[in-house]
């Protein structure tokens, strides 16, 4: 049967995402008279998440994107086995699926996975807004355009095969573009919530051509011979980088010069003194990809004029990382003291 043990590992793994990482004190946030829910599209085990409420005193909606404008995650997706396995034939799953009851924890030590980079002890946690997935790195890393601030890769399509249970993906062919590291995946066989390009098998990424199988954060829940599979660079991964800006005491802003990237609604605004802290994209007006205006959700404190500045989907939290790992690594994260 698909999904039952094949081979023997040497080591055990040290955890599954989400575990706790300790017995230190935990805390759980607050979650109103009628608890929290996981939103529409489910909530996803082991990654940070936003609570929203439909109604005036209802239920709390917990998913992993922030739902309004950015903001702080409200907590962290504990893995207590609450996620349930939907899909025919499926052997394992890390969604809760929309409407059932969850919880968000406000500190503790758990296990999350480093998809996107290297991580040390003492970085700073980054969470994503689109994602809710972690980053590490330092403090005030992104004012200065540091980061995954760019596009991960471009979009790739191309033809793999993929076995019920397994997380490896053996591709045989490319149609067009690139395979890399941190590309949302799409496909035949992937079937339970998101998957992502986790890391190189045989076939080494960043990869135009060739064949060899790459590394998914989920396993597959069906087998797929020969199917046809499209990956995008994760807009919540990237961001922009811009060399110069315009504004005049407004919440509109001018983009000049874009230097690598793009600007989607959600992200943060960063590297400008005279515009309010944690100001974001509320929507685009005329930028189309290289110069033109979008709107901003509070309005400049003064005039800027050609000045660089940088767009960002990641926000920094007051999470530590508390263990080293390398690109897809389970990691340990909390908040000290």
């Amino acid at each position: 049967m698909a999904g039952f043990q094949s081979q023997v590992y040497t080591y055990p793994a040290p955890a599954v995402v989400g575990a706790r990482a300790s017995m230190n004190p935990t805390s759980t946030i607050a979650a109103g008279p009628l608890g929290l829910c996981a939103g529409a599209l489910g909530l996803t085990v082991g990654k940070f998440a936003w609570v929203s409420y439909a109604t005036a005193g209802g239920p709390g909606v917990a998913s992993n994107f922030s739902p309004t404008q950015p903001a702080l995650p409200a907590g962290f997706v504990n893995n207590e086995q609450q996620a349930l396995v939907t899909t025919w034939l499926g052997v394992n799953g890390l969604v809760v699926p929309p409407g059932y009851q969850c919880t968000l924890f406000g500190r503790g030590d758990f296990w999350a996975r480093a998809i996107y980079t290297d991580v040390a002890v003492g970085n700073k946690v980054y969470a994503n807004l689109f994602s809710g997935d972690i980053y590490g790195g330092a403090a005030g890393l992104f004012l200065t355009g540091g980061g995954p601030s760019d596009a991960v890769g471009a979009s790739a399509v191309v033809t793999a095969t993929t076995t019920a249970g397994s997380y490896s993906m053996n591709v045989t062919a490319f149609t067009s573009g690139t395979l890399a590291i941190g590309q949302q995946i799409t496909g035949p066989g992937l079937t339970n919530g998101n998957y992502y390009i986790e890391s190189s098998g045989t076939l080494t990424l960043p990869a135009s051509s060739g064949s060899g199988t790459i590394n998914l954060t989920q396993a597959a829940v069906a087998a797929s011979t020969g199917g046809t599979f499209n990956t995008i660079a994760n807009v919540g991964i990237g961001g922009c980088k811009c060399s110069s800006v315009s504004s005049s005491s407004s919440t509109t802003m001018t983009i000049n010069t874009v230097t690598s990237g793009t600007i989607v609604p959600g992200q943060l605004i960063q590297g400008i003194t005279s515009i309010p802290a944690n100001n974001w994209v509320a929507s685009i007006g005329t930028f189309n990809g290289t110069s033109g205006t979008i709107i901003m959700g509070l309005a400049s404190t003064g005039t800027i004029t050609a000045q660089a500045c940088n767009f960002s989907a990641w926000i920094e939290t007051p999470w530590y990382v508390l263990s080293a790992g390398n690109v897809g690594d389970l990691v340990k994260i909390g908040i000290l003291n």
